[in-house]
């Protein structure tokens, strides 16, 4: 895992837009100079015709003409909707659209806004062909999913309102009241970290920023990536210390479809061999993280994968 620190070039970054929920390439650059999403995934690989296999999940979604993604409209840097364009942009967005160009021929995608609490649901009733969500891997989830990856590691860090002091790692949150996001593993975390203190849940990281912005809680514990990109759109927040957990995010799939997730993960293969995984990064998380973008997880590495 790479932390993502906080810079001095955040400031400058204006909210990041990335890849099309309709499948078209119609959207801006996320930084000025950096490649459209189109353009990034122009080499992107196709799976060859015999991949398809008959009566496959991958043959339903090539006929279908659309990869249906389970993800997010409001996750800067990863998956947020462009107010100006309607595009939906970001590295978990980005990933959807390459892994639609792999099955479809074509980055084809429709973005399904989920929650933390109906990604399971929306994968076992056939809503969504797959969830690209910061959807971190964990044996309990997987008794009801299935994961492929890991395809990206980060890890548990804490925000608090500017200027707050006394709150530098997870065991000043004893006694506490602390923001988490509902069904996430932020909650056993602070539990384990802070026994005592007290846990206050919302649905969507926005929500969970808002809370901590009008002090339902004095921190908001969540994936580092989500918290970085909290701060850099709104400077009221502030990323304290450093990651206390590693944690493994899998693209989430139907539970038992071992067909898939083969295919899936040799998709994966390919995009981190040829380099489309690290272009991807360096076009998104890469643009308010200093350095080469890091090596990705091995794909089976955790429990659960």
């Amino acid at each position: 895992m790479v932390s993502l620190k906080r810079v001095a070039a955040v400031a400058a970054v204006s909210m990041i837009g990335l890849s099309a929920c309709s499948g078209t390439d119609s959207a801006a650059p996320a930084v000025p100079g950096e490649p459209k999403a189109g353009d990034l995934l122009a080499d992107a690989p196709v799976a060859a015709a015999a991949d398809i296999l008959p009566g496959s999940t991958m043959e339903k979604i090539k006929k279908r003409g659309e990869l249906i993604v389970g993800g997010s409209l409001d996750a800067p840097l990863l998956s947020q909707q462009n107010p100006v364009s309607g595009e939906i942009e970001g590295f978990d967005a980005d990933m959807g659209k390459a892994l639609a160009k792999y099955i479809i021929g074509e980055p084809k995608v429709k973005i399904v806004n989920s929650a933390s609490e109906t990604r399971e649901a929306l994968l076992a009733n056939g809503t969504v062909d797959v969830v690209f969500q910061t959807y971190t891997i964990t044996p309990e989830r997987a008794e009801q999913v299935s994961f492929a990856g890991p395809y990206y590691s980060s890890g548990l860090s804490i925000a608090v309102k500017k200027d707050t002091t006394g709150i530098t790692k997870p065991e000043d949150l004893n006694g506490k009241t602390v923001i988490a996001g509902a069904n996430t593993p932020a909650i056993p975390a602070i539990k384990k970290a802070a026994p005592q203190a007290k846990i206050v849940t919302f649905g969507s990281d926005p929500e969970c920023v808002q809370a901590l912005k009008q002090d339902r809680g004095v921190a908001y514990v969540q994936d580092e990536t989500l918290l970085v990109a909290d701060a850099q759109k709104d400077p009221s927040i502030q990323v304290v210390g450093k990651p206390f957990t590693s944690d493994p995010y899998g693209i989430g799939l139907k539970h038992g479809d071992d067909q898939f997730k083969k295919f899936v993960n040799d998709w994966l293969t390919k995009t981190q061999s040829s380099g489309l995984w690290q272009r991807i990064w360096k076009n998104s998380l890469g643009t308010v993280v200093q350095g080469e973008a890091p090596a990705p997880p091995q794909i089976g590495s955790v429990p659960g994968s």
